[in-house]
């Protein structure tokens, strides 16, 4: 199945590009997608993705939302042909 991720913010400056699709096999989970696939796909800055997704996911770095079609997402969630993923930074406002 085809899923397409978007990058956003200090995540798409690290990773280097918007958005990319990847192929992934039925049952894969937002968590395979984020920890799994998109380290394995560039591995030249792997570490320090990891790094960055395991603050967010532990709190150390507050506000990021994980994403799937739009809505709000566990990282469990099992993802389906088409869906789009994205890891939404903090919104700011004033």
């Amino acid at each position: 199945m085809k899923v397409k991720m978007k990058y956003f913010a200090s995540l798409r400056e690290l990773i280097g590009i918007s958005e990319e699709e990847y192929e992934l096999q039925e049952g894969t989970t937002l968590k395979d997608l984020i920890l799994k696939h998109v380290p394995e796909r560039h591995k030249e800055i792997a570490d320090e993705w990891i790094n960055e997704v395991n603050k967010i996911i532990s709190g150390k770095k507050e506000g990021y939302m994980f994403i799937v079609n739009g809505d709000r997402a566990d990282l469990d969630r099992k993802l389906n042909e088409g869906d789009v993923a994205a890891l939404l930074p903090p919104v700011g406002g004033g």
